[in-house]
């Protein structure tokens, strides 16, 4: 018998990783058919704590208890060390789950003092989790620097797939949009790494090529960075962007733009591919498993000839072939980005 418990992050824009997490468990038939506990906590608290220090003391030997943790939160290390205390003295089964998204930041990235805090916290569940999974193959390398090997699991970040009636509906806008008004958008919050700067540059040579039939889009906070957007070229929505204004935003949107300098692995990329979104992307590193993908344009955000040769590349492309990457897009997302897609790996993670 399996008790598992899903903590939600205190921080909305990785809901994502478990409200997935729970639809792929439930829908998973070896859970189902054991007959295993799956709960969903939205929040810790003393009384959570409390029941979860109660049901950990009281299991009977063939029972476990599983953990799953989505980001960086104190609370998360005191609860794990305190059951993972309690498991070793009354030799109860323990499991922790650990989805680490930045192992560690590269030099300059971020303010030094949050970056050594950022890796001490993952130091410490790297050693009081049972397995670590990583969203990336460069995730997974810079996790291996400090954390076993055989606790690393690799795993694509996961959503939940929008109805099918809403992307047919979606697709029909869109498509009657496509020779008149393409929408380019840069889609949630930005750093300095993220390149900002590189999705304005794109803005305005396609303004210069391509006037008169494009929209851009820039929809939420920027932190830490000045970015002068010229409000008559970029529609700006300079806020958090709640899921229903995201589903409506990424509704009007034909390519989403990805001019990341520095990356891990993108929520934004798996979200958008759930929405049939053409991407624009960096050429970097962490991108590179999407080379060769006819609905991915991966482009040097830092040569000009790169970038207006890729600007004449989409703009050849007529309604018809927009409408078979747009379905290649979804289909690329439901193979490796979906619920389906995490129910099936749910088996090898749990072992």
């Amino acid at each position: 018998m399996l008790t598992i418990y899903l903590f939600r992050p205190k921080n909305p824009m990785l809901h994502h990783c478990s409200e997935s997490f729970y639809k792929a468990m439930t829908i998973n038939n070896n859970l189902i058919e054991n007959k295993n506990s799956i709960n969903y906590l939205y929040f810790i608290n003393l009384q959570n704590s409390w029941l979860l220090i109660k049901k950990l003391v009281s299991l009977h030997s063939k029972e476990t208890i599983s953990l799953f943790f989505f980001l960086i939160q104190s609370d998360y290390l005191i609860l794990s060390l305190v059951l993972k205390f309690i498991s070793k003295i009354f030799s109860k089964k323990l499991k922790i789950y650990y989805l680490m998204h930045e192992p560690r930041f590269e030099k300059g990235r971020i303010n030094p003092i949050k970056a050594f805090i950022v890796f001490v916290y993952h130091l410490l569940f790297g050693y009081l989790a049972d397995k670590i999974l990583l969203p990336s193959d460069k995730a997974l390398l810079k996790a291996e620097s400090f954390i076993r090997i055989d606790k690393l699991y690799k795993i694509n970040l996961s959503f939940v797939s929008p109805a099918a009636t809403d992307l047919e509906k979606n697709l029909a806008q869109l498509k009657f949009t496509w020779d008149n008004a393409k929408t380019f958008s840069l889609l949630g919050r930005v750093d300095v790494d993220k390149n900002p700067q590189g999705f304005l540059n794109l803005a305005n040579k396609i303004k210069q090529h391509y006037p008169e039939t494009t929209r851009f889009i820039r929809a939420g906070r920027d932190r830490n960075i000045e970015v002068p957007y010229d409000e008559e070229l970029i529609i700006r929505f300079p806020s958090f962007i709640s899921s229903s204004a995201k589903e409506f935003l990424l509704g009007l949107t034909h390519f989403a733009v990805i001019p990341y300098s520095f990356s891990t692995q993108s929520g934004v990329i798996a979200e958008a591919l759930s929405y049939g979104k053409l991407l624009i992307i960096n050429d970097i590193h962490a991108f590179s498993y999407l080379k060769d993908l006819k609905f991915v344009f991966i482009v040097d955000f830092n040569d000009d000839t790169a970038i207006v040769k890729c600007i004449h590349e989409i703009f050849r492309i007529d309604v018809n072939e927009y409408e078979t990457r747009y379905l290649e897009a979804i289909k690329y997302f439901e193979d490796n980005h979906s619920v389906k897609y995490l129910s099936k790996e749910l088996s090898n993670i749990l072992l």
